[in-house]
């Protein structure tokens, strides 16, 4: 006799890396520097500036954009169990699928010896968020798919032999797994080509060492960008080099994005902040390896919202940058835990002092 059946594992997918409770960190650096430095900023789009005098390209879609980026600073991914390395591996390696918004995906792994434990789907939930909350981290360019919309489905058959199971990832109960605003695979190649075109300007014009790539980079994109918590795409490398607006983690992909490019060993880190005058939020920044060491830069909090005309000090303008834990942790707090299921993930040890 057999005995089989699908059911949906609903995960919760995608932790909250500083989305929501992060909209009033632009705020908390107004407030900091108007207390503080009663320094000025101009934010309007015509103060926003270029690197090395090139402007983010207006063409709307090219084929040849793509730049062959191969998600290999897997930072995250080295912590994973088996089982959940497996998932990751699975959903990186069919990004061109994904990119249709309700394909399925198949895992290629036995799960029988985990799924018949007891707790065993338990610990496959845990897994699967792992996976995609490491993948959220590793892989800063992934702006047009919802992983909460994301369903890891298994399907059991059983007989007088044991059983089976065979797991794939679909959209579930939903439409599709696509971010808010896409609908198709052509608006996702779309935008991917308007980004890659912009990041390849960008890169182009970052040259000398490691440290000038590091500087220039930092400095152009506190200048280009604009903190903005109502923008649409917020959250994401669309939104900062497309938009030229976003919130605290738009900004640190953007930067892990092009630094990932350039060979410059860096990883997006997430935790809470508290200004002057004493509020904590969510909050999202970068590790950056330097001359063998760790190195923490804040891009956002570089990049603060004041009324005015007129533009930050270098002082101001580089609190933030490649600053050692005694400095940075005096107002930033890790979180080792960027999944549900609390697992902890060690981050890099940061030099005590700054570059």
């Amino acid at each position: 006799m057999d005995f089989g059946g699908i059911y949906y594992a609903k995960v919760t997918g995608s932790y909250n890396h500083a989305v929501e409770d992060s909209e009033r960190m632009g705020s908390l650096v107004e407030n900091e520097l108007n207390e503080d430095n009663k320094e000025i900023n101009d934010t309007s789009d015509e103060s926003r500036q270029t690197i090395g005098g090139v402007e983010v390209s207006s063409e709307i879609y090219s084929k040849n954009a793509n730049s062959g980026y191969k998600y290999n600073n897997r930072y995250y991914y080295n912590s994973l169990s088996e089982e959940a390395k497996a998932i990751y591996d699975t959903i990186v390696n069919n990004i061109d699928k994904l990119k249709n918004g309700n394909i399925r995906i198949d895992i290629d792994y036995d799960f029988s010896k985990l799924l018949n434990n007891g707790n065993g789907q338990d610990t496959l939930n845990d897994y699967y968020e792992d996976a995609i909350n490491a993948i959220n981290l590793d892989v800063p360019n992934l702006f047009y798919l919802d992983f909460s919309k994301m369903w890891l489905r298994v399907e059991r058959k059983s007989n007088i032999f044991g059983t089976k199971y065979k797991l794939y990832i679909d959209s579930g109960e939903n439409e599709n797994y696509f971010s808010k605003g896409f609908t198709s695979n052509t608006q996702v190649e779309i935008a991917e080509s308007q980004v890659e075109i912009a990041k390849n300007q960008v890169k182009a014009v970052l040259n000398g060492t490691n440290y000038d790539k590091i500087k220039s980079l930092h400095d152009w994109l506190i200048d280009y960008m604009e903190y903005d918590a109502t923008a649409v795409n917020k959250a994401s490398v669309y939104g900062a080099l497309i938009e030229k607006r976003g919130v605290c983690e738009s900004y640190a992909r953007t930067y892990k994005y092009i630094l990932d490019e350039l060979g410059i060993e860096n990883i997006l880190a997430t935790g809470t902040a508290t200004n002057s005058s004493g509020r904590t939020e969510d909050h999202m920044w970068n590790y950056v390896k330097l001359d063998g060491k760790w190195y923490a830069v804040d891009t956002t909090w570089d990049d603060p919202i004041i009324l005015g005309g007129g533009t930050p000090s270098n002082e101001v303008k580089h609190r933030y940058f490649l600053k050692g834990s005694v400095d940075f942790f005096k107002n930033h707090t890790e979180k080792l835990t960027i999944s549900p299921s609390g697992k902890i993930f060690a981050l890099p040890k940061l030099e005590s002092n700054n570059y």
